[in-house]
Parts: structure tokens; sequence; C-alpha cells
């Protein structure tokens, strides 16, 4: 995995121009934690195999959600999507093709310290044919964009991986030692000190709370941000 910093918003685009020379596709996720790329599901236990689990919540979902849920049928992995949108814990783990989205999400995170933000550079990871079979039978950890369904995901530039309980090694294998994806990715450090230079330059570009989050929630939340109330 390739190493480097960016100390300001320039140096972060000059980092990430080029990407698009490397391969097709790459997507990239922003945090405010080094490395353990793998979804909320395993992050307790990675040991832990919760698919019959996850399968029980998707059908308790469907019955107790049905008045919340979109009209007309959804798959299990649709199911995930919207699930992982509202914050059940999934085997989904949200990236972007957006890098500067990335990045805000790398510098808005609340907790304190350096941010991150991963590039995986996708082409030989795609699931083209992954809403035809079941997520839980995955037999490969793979990429895959989600239906355009949502305006937040629009907004965000959304696309997911979708990871396996690898029963080979007995747990859910984070992307940064995974051998199949770790030699595609990328991991870009901005210092603690510099997140909020970086935060003002993304507001100047229109990434922010109100782009990324296109409701009356998001642009409430910004307000509160920009005009410093408590």
């Amino acid at each position: 995995m390739h190493q480097f910093e960016a100390n300001n918003f320039a140096e972060f685009v000059h980092t990430t121009h080029g990407f698009d020379l490397v391969a097709k596709l790459t997507i990239f996720r922003g945090q405010a934690f080094q490395g353990n790329l793998i979804p909320s599901v395993a992050r307790k236990d990675k040991t832990k195999d919760t698919t019959e689990q996850e399968k029980e919540v998707i059908k308790q979902l469907i019955l107790m959600g049905a008045s919340m849920l979109p009209p007309g049928p959804q798959n299990e992995l649709e199911l995930l999507v919207i699930a992982q949108h509202f914050g059940l814990k999934t085997r989904l783990l949200d990236w972007t093709s957006n890098p500067l989205v990335a990045l805000w999400f790398a510098c808005a995170d609340p907790a304190p310290g350096d941010a991150y933000v991963y590039a995986l550079c996708a082409d030989d990871l795609l699931a083209n044919d992954v809403y035809d079979a079941s997520p839980f039978s995955r037999s490969e950890t793979r990429v895959f964009q989600p239906r355009l369904n949502n305006s937040r995901i629009i907004a965000q530039h959304g696309w997911f991986t979708l990871h396996k309980y690898s029963s080979k090694s007995r747990k859910f294998v984070s992307l940064e030692t995974n051998p199949s994806t770790k030699k595609h990715l990328t991991e870009i450090r901005v210092p603690a000190g510099k997140r909020a230079g970086v935060l003002q330059s993304l507001d100047l570009y229109g990434i922010s709370l109100r782009t990324l989050f296109p409701d009356l929630e998001g642009l409430c939340r910004y307000l509160n941000g920009k005009h410093k109330l408590a």
C-alpha cells in the first residue's frame, strides 16, 4: 500500500490527480482512524461469523419496517444498502467515486487526531452481477455501485465494498491486510492540525454538509456549523 501526506487542499488534489490514468475506476473512503477497513458488523469481533444473524435481521427489517421501506420488492442487497444508510450494522463499507467527498468525511469526523483517505483502484474488484446473487454467498470481497435511488447516495457519489466472512481465515479480513485488495490501496494522511483549513477549502468548492446531505437535516446541521451555533 502506497502512503502519502497532504497538508492542505491543494496537496490533496495534486496527490489524487491522475488516479484515472492508473485505473478506470478508483473509489475513495475518508475516516478519522488509520486502517481497519472492515464493515461495521465486524468491527467489534472480526472472528464472529454473523451471517445467520444478518439474514435474520433482514427478515425483521422487512416485517417491522414495512411501512417505512420503499414500495415494491427489494432483494437482500438492496435492503442492506437501505439499512446501511439508516445505521444498521451490515457487511457493507461506504465509499465514493469523488475524492473530495472522502476528504470531507475524513476531516469532518468529530474524532480527534489525523484524518485518512483511502483510494482503492477497483478495476479488478468489480462485481457486475452483484444483484443476481445473495450478498451472503459471495466468495470474495467485491466493489459495487448501488442503484441511484436515494438523494444522499447521488450527492455523495456512493459506492460500496461488499465483504465476506472468510471460512479459511475464520474472520472478516480488512482490506489493508487482504492479499487481493491491499495491493490496490493508497493511504493519504491529513495531519490533525490541518483538518479545519481543509474543510474551509472544501466548503469554498461546494463540498459541505449542505451539499452531501441534500435535505433539511443537512442544511440545518450546515447552518449550525457555519454560524457557530452551540
